[in-house]
């Protein structure tokens, strides 16, 4: 059924009724998925200001039927046929003819909601979504999505390693576009002409006469002028309508390279100017602006878990003889059970002990696991409680054979904790009120942010460097266009029309002024194809059509995630890989993957842009981070072989290796909810995360968060999942362009952060002659530059749990790679106030949350009441 229904976007222009003059169709399909019960399923949008139709094409088993659209009152209209100029017929929706228009009218075009399409026995559910979109802004998408290209495949963005080697590099191509450009003008000086005989009037003296003048005087005598031969130059030869198209050609290239290069100083300049602005700020600050929104959600998340624990109640007798009383500190989990853990006393000392029958070194709790689920979620800012309930205890051995005591209840009638986690919190927050909810900062704080600040002037002075050489790039290659623009009206005005067809003629090989414009170009042509640009590429991303903003919104994150690997983080990509990207973004959609190397630290990245998963499914995009020495990295000649033998199949990877799969969802709103259940969707029914991957939505609608738990100022934007339990396995990111404090690309950037952290692995220890140093396989995540040894500083909490602190001698960005104290997770990263994607506490924002479990130390939140001191001697 899948084989046998295409959907596509159609740009159709109308002749008459029912007959089209011309139909383009999108080289990406609308995406069908087959709903429980067989129903197909598609989502289509309403465009504003653009009208594009939804072409069905039937094949196999649907040959011969007529689909029709269902009406509310169960009516159907058939659908219109079209054939596009290639063979192939398309159905599309007919609501009538609109004569004034001269079109075709379809309800499709205006509103929103679901439609029926009968297709025989099968039915296609059409979900029509209305999109916000203008035509400028769907073209905003389309510009900036070619000047990035452009900027990227000629190496202007630093894939040989960095943005300044990538500035030294192409002034080879600027310098040889000035060179056709003065070669060019000589020829201009004194182009070649040559002589043909044309027929002119003169007076009988001066007639040179031909068959012509013989006629003409028969028929008049006494005429005073005769057709006469006249000799006429003209520079309408084939040399110079082939050079006119090589001005053209290059005039075309010096044009794409000005945007892009100019959209690059600009961007550029505009970081600069966002860094200096925040270095500023941080310098500055004094108090931080608390949102109260936030700091009254978590207060009542930390409300709604101690209250499930306060109403546990399991249905116990009051006269039951087994009734006991047990205060307990609750320590980790025994033997990884999720229902037994160790206890400690009161005063936090380990509850070991001797009786009359009994000799143990530490006491264990097996409790209720309905119990158990709802004391877990406290245990960040509650640790001791009292219990009444049914119970008992016994002695037992470990497998080493030491003697523990393991108390058992197996029913609950009462618990209290014992915490003044609300009340402080409530004191907190009158505090903040009345100080219009403005928190001083801490010593600690303070220091934080003069760092923050102090790497914030760096990166700025750095920009700015950066944005003066592409305005010098780009001043200079504005000049050589308005040059070659010159040189092309100029032929005009000589009235020499371009021609593409090289002359057979010597003059290229033996006039020095023609010859040198045809070694400038062959120069230029070979620095072009060395840089993975090729001259008609130009022309095929003018050709992608801007009525399928899906689809382009694709491409366009599909290139700034590349932007940010090879210009942010210097990731060198494989060879040729320029015309791969530029055929997969510019043809149909076909099944990609690209390679790029770090070869400092070790370390690959593999993005795959349509990947097939095994179930299957094909999202946008995967991108996995590996390490040259382990036996999963990608290998460049397996890539070849899959491409050799098994160009569609998906490519090779170990199971367990965990990636992010990346969706673009292309929406300026979302309905209430929408989102979530865009999320949930393809968690658990396309199961994008059957491989250990991460899952995340991309997508352009800004504020479309409608609970934010992030106090952070992507909060309402983004969800990186940092609640409790998630894990950032899932989530959604807001992208779209956009510039200074608000652009969203830093959103994808942190996300890339994400994963790349989650693939560095542990900082490890090298024993040496004098001693030992630390070494990390990782780079920074602010400037790319690899962590050398001497910006490794091992630490020990007070716990004697290792801790590092990883710096940058180019940008003095610290991040610092912790645990938590509760699960132990190793994947905590604080990365300062920037590119932190981890939960924080509202008034704390540098005090980070466990994405596993939830806990964090705010000293508002430590510290219990007191018990009643009883031991549990009473069990």
């Amino acid at each position: 059924m899948f084989a046998s229904l295409h959907a596509h976007y159609l740009e159709i222009e109308w002749q008459e009724a029912g007959c089209a003059r011309t139909v383009k169709v999108s080289p990406e399909p609308i995406e069908i998925c087959e709903l429980d019960g067989g129903v197909l399923c598609a989502e289509t949008q309403v465009f504003h200001d653009l009208c594009p139709w939804v072409g069905l094409r039937l094949e196999g088993e649907l040959t011969g039927i007529t689909p029709a659209f269902e009406r509310a009152d169960g009516v159907l209209m058939p659908m219109l046929r079209l054939e596009d100029g290639h063979g192939e017929h398309w159905w599309v929706q007919d609501n009538g003819w609109d004569p004034v228009g001269n079109r075709h009218l379809s309800e499709l075009h205006r509103s929103m909601g679901q439609f029926n399409v009968v297709l025989g026995p099968h039915r296609l559910l059409l979900n029509n979504v209305i999109d916000g979109l203008s035509r400028v802004q769907v073209e905003e998408y389309l510009h900036d999505f070619q000047h990035d290209l452009v900027w990227l495949v000629m190496g202007f963005g630093g894939a040989t390693g960095s943005a300044s080697s990538g500035f030294q590099m192409n002034r080879e191509l600027i310098e040889a576009l000035e060179a056709f450009a003065a070669a060019a003008r000589q020829v201009l000086v004194r182009p070649a002409n040559s002589v043909c005989e044309v027929q002119v009037e003169k007076i009988p003296a001066r007639v040179r006469p031909n068959s012509a003048t013989f006629r003409q005087y028969l028929r008049n005598p006494v005429a005073h002028r005769l057709p006469s031969r006249g000799v006429q130059e003209t520079p309408d030869i084939a040399d110079n309508r082939y050079l006119r198209h090589l001005v053209q050609v290059c005039e075309k290239l010096c044009s794409s390279l000005t945007k892009a290069v100019g959209q690059q100083a600009i961007r550029l300049a505009d970081r600069a100017r966002l860094e200096a602005e925040r270095a500023a700020v941080y310098n500055k600050m004094t108090h931080r602006q608390v949102d109260p929104e936030i700091f009254d959600r978590q207060l009542a998340e930390l409300k709604k878990k101690l209250s499930q624990v306060e109403a546990y109640c399991d249905v116990v007798p009051a006269s039951d003889e087994r009734l006991r009383t047990l205060e307990f500190q609750v320590g980790a989990a025994y033997a990884k059970c999720t229902d037994k853990f160790f206890y400690n006393n009161r005063d936090g000392s380990v509850a070991a002990g001797e009786s009359k029958e009994w000799q143990y070194e530490f006491s264990t709790l097996q409790i209720p696991q309905t119990l158990a689920d709802v004391i877990k979620p406290t245990l960040s800012f509650c640790d001791y409680y009292r219990m009444v309930g049914t119970g008992g205890a016994r002695l037992e051995f470990t497998n080493n054979g030491k003697p523990y005591r393991a108390v058992h209840f197996t029913g609950v009638s009462s618990i209290k904790p014992f915490t003044k986690a609300l009340a402080r919190k409530f004191d907190k927050r009158a505090q903040l009120e009345a100080n219009n909810w403005l928190a001083p900062l801490t010593v600690k704080e303070r220091q934080e942010s003069q760092q923050e600040a102090h790497t914030a002037h760096l990166r700025g002075q750095t920009y700015r460097q950066y944005a003066q050489k592409a305005e010098q790039i780009s001043s200079a290659l504005n000049m050589c266009q308005k040059e070659l623009r010159a040189q092309d009206l100029h032929w005009q005005r000589l009235e020499v029309v371009p021609s593409v067809t090289l002359p057979m003629g010597v003059r290229f090989s033996q006039s020095p002024s023609y010859a040198a414009c045809k070694v400038a170009f062959s120069k230029l042509t070979q620095l072009v194809q060395q840089g993975g640009l090729k001259l008609d590429s130009l022309e095929a991303l003018d050709r992608i059509s801007v009525l399928h903003a899906s689809a382009l919104y694709e491409r366009w994150c599909l290139v700034k995630i590349l932007s940010i690997l090879i210009e942010d983080y210097h990731f060198q990509p494989e060879a040729g890989w320029q015309e791969e990207l530029i055929r997969a973004v510019s043809g149909k959609p076909e099944t990609l993957e690209l390679i790029l190397q770090r070869k400092d630290v070790g370390m690959s990245a593999s993005l795959e842009i349509q990947p097939v998963l095994p179930n299957g499914r094909r999202p946008d995009f995967r991108l996995r981070f590996f390490y040259d020495d382990k036996p999963s990295a990608p290998d460049l000649r397996d890539k070849e072989r899959r491409r050799e033998k098994q160009p569609s199949a998906p490519p090779f990877r170990k199971e367990g290796l965990g990636g992010l799969v990346l969706d673009a969802k292309f929406r300026t709103s979302w309905r209430r909810g929408e989102l979530g259940r865009m999320l949930a969707s393809l968690v658990e029914e396309k199961d994008y995360g059957q491989q250990g991957d991460r899952v995340f939505i991309l997508h352009p609608a800004p504020k479309a968060i409608l609970k934010p738990t992030s106090p952070l100022s992507w909060g309402k934007d983004c969800d990186y999942g940092q609640e409790a339990g998630n894990g950032h396995s899932k989530g959604v990111v807001y992208l779209a362009p956009g510039v200074g404090a608000s652009n969203p690309e830093l959103n994808l950037r942190r996300l890339l952060i994400l994963q790349l952290q989650a693939s560095f692995p542990t900082p490890s220890e090298v024993n040496l002659d004098g001693g030992s140093i630390w070494k990390s396989k990782s780079f920074c995540i602010r400037c790319g530059k690899a962590h050398q040894p001497c910006d490794v500083q091992h630490q020990s909490t007070r716990r004697g749990s290792s801790f590092w602190i990883l710096s940058c001698n180019e940008c003095q960005m610290h991040t610092i790679r912790t645990h938590c104290y509760g699960c132990n997770s190793s994947l905590i990263f604080k990365n300062g106030l920037n590119l932190t994607y981890h939960r924080t506490v509202a008034d704390q924002i540098t005090n980070v949350v466990c994405p596993q479990c939830g806990k964090y130390f705010d000293n508002d939140l430590h510290g219990r009441e007191q018990g009643t001191g009883m031991q549990d001697g009473d069990i």
